[in-house]
């Protein structure tokens, strides 16, 4: 199962959210924390065990619900779409929404995208303009926890000042308008000697890619996409398969 633990992003900048947040990710046991330019998101994943589904995500939500002042009421399964959330804001900030669905259901937060396997590979939104020209960098840093990758994150995220930033214990995603072309974006960065490649759908869908020596990858596209306005672009289509032999 996948959860997704909404958070208050108020008017805070994107770096300024992930270190308010990091520590609160560890506590409650994310795999990962996304910041996007109006939320806040704490990813976490269970087991689904071979009980009743429903059952199964009320007893993944029970410690949430409790940890932020949600009652038991407040979370709702609903059958038809076999995903479960929470109805009212809860009495304790600063979450404001919980989701659970069965792994491989898209809801829009998390999805199949170019770069799977870089790093998070789930959608952020920054919203660009047509002119723009949106950059996505791929890290990686030596942590095990989100507040320790955050803390590594530091010298990146003064450089790039991003809009949005998807974070994995040791590796992240920092999404931002680019100020110049790939090369000159690269040596702004302080990525020394660089790889340069493209990746090409159609003529209006082409990133430029830079790889770096240490495996630090910069992608840059332009801000209008045919298909999707999220980065990286194209959202591969997710069917969601139910076993049969799975209980109701």
């Amino acid at each position: 199962m996948n959860a997704m633990l909404r958070l208050e992003r108020g008017s805070a900048n994107a770096a300024d959210t992930l270190r308010r947040y990091a520590p609160l990710a560890d506590e409650v046991g994310a795999d990962g924390m996304d910041v996007d330019v109006e939320r806040a998101d704490l990813l976490l994943s269970g087991a689904l065990v071979a009980v009743n589904e429903e059952r199964a995500m009320h007893a993944m939500a029970h410690p949430l619900l409790h940890r932020f002042g949600w009652r038991a009421q407040d979370f709702l399964y609903s059958p038809n779409v076999r995903y479960a959330e929470t109805l009212v804001p809860p009495s304790g900030p600063p979450a404001n929404r919980l989701v659970i669905d069965r792994a491989d259901q898209d809801l829009g937060w998390e999805g199949a995208t170019h770069g799977t396997g870089l790093t998070p590979d789930r959608t952020l939104e920054i919203g660009p303009a047509e002119a723009d020209v949106v950059a996505r960098l791929f890290v990686r840093v030596p942590a095990t926890t989100i507040a320790g990758t955050v803390e590594a994150l530091e010298p990146w995220l003064a450089r790039v000042e991003p809009a949005a930033v998807g974070v994995d214990p040791g590796r992240a995603a920092l999404s931002f308008l680019a100020r110049a072309d790939l090369r000159t974006e690269a040596e702004r960065l302080g990525l020394g000697p660089i790889e340069t490649s493209r990746i090409e759908a159609d003529a209006d869908h082409v990133i430029e890619t830079a790889t770096a020596a240490d495996g630090t990858n910069l992608w840059l596209r332009r801000g209008t996409d045919p298909v999707s306005r999220r980065w990286p672009g194209i959202d591969e289509s997710r069917e969601m398969v139910i076993d049969p032999s799975y209980p109701d």
